[in-house]
């Protein structure tokens, strides 16, 4: 994050009350394990390079999972129908087990398509909870920066780090009541589909000085409610 950036982020929080009074009420939330609230299974074993690119079942592609809170359902590699592989399902979490650097490891990404014959990279492994989440609320929430310090912390390794599953799963989270998941997983779909909206505004309407700058406040202003604490 850039200096200017964290600036106008600080002058955000300064002037905004929506952000800090977010703060006192996720702190009321009940914490729970997501280990408690669902089961881990793996992703895609026993392939090789010869085995992509062809085929009618499809698999999500490490990039999907580490770029995305909500899984892109377009953005899938090929694969041939394997009746012994785990098939990812509608509201489905998955993480990214290794990286280079502490800080992007168990990136998380969620699944909301009924497609059939989808399987995850042998990379990631996924995550399926038992309905305690609304899977927008989970989408964000495991993006949040609490939980994000908290995966980074699980980081093991030296050139490259990796994440233990059963590690993840003893992390506690904050569950919120059924219509506040709802109310907030819409809330923050909304919020990103926004700073997407924005940083794709054509580059003649980036001008110097005070419209740039509101530009830089609105995307501070969006990541930071997005942040969730």
């Amino acid at each position: 994050m850039s200096g200017d950036f964290e600036q106008a982020e600080s002058r955000v929080c300064q002037s905004e009350g929506t952000y800090v009074t977010m703060r006192p009420l996720a702190s009321s939330w009940e914490q729970r394990k997501l280990g408690n609230c669902g089961t881990t299974y793996g992703g895609l074993t026993g392939k090789t390079k010869e085995d992509f690119g062809h085929g009618n079942a499809r698999f999500i592609p490490y990039t999907n999972v580490f770029d995305n809170p909500l899984t892109d359902t377009k953005r899938l590699g090929a694969v041939e129908i394997d009746s012994s592989q785990n098939q990812v399902a509608y509201g489905d979490a998955f993480f990214t087990v290794s990286s280079e650097t502490p800080d992007e490891v168990g990136m998380s990404s969620v699944w909301l398509s009924d497609q059939e014959d989808v399987y995850l990279n042998s990379f990631c492994f996924g995550y399926r909870q038992d309905s305690t989440f609304d899977p927008h609320y989970l989408a964000y929430m495991l993006r949040s920066r609490s939980v994000r310090s908290n995966l980074t912390l699980l980081a093991q390794g030296i050139s490259r780090f990796n994440i233990s599953k059963n590690k993840v799963m003893e992390l506690s989270v904050p569950v919120p009541s059924a219509v506040e998941q709802e109310q907030l997983g819409q809330y923050f779909t909304k919020l990103d589909s926004l700073i997407t909206l924005h940083q794709r505004e054509p580059p003649h309407t980036m001008k110097e000085g005070k419209n740039a700058n509101r530009y830089q406040w609105r995307i501070a202003f969006l990541r930071l409610l997005l942040a969730m604490d």
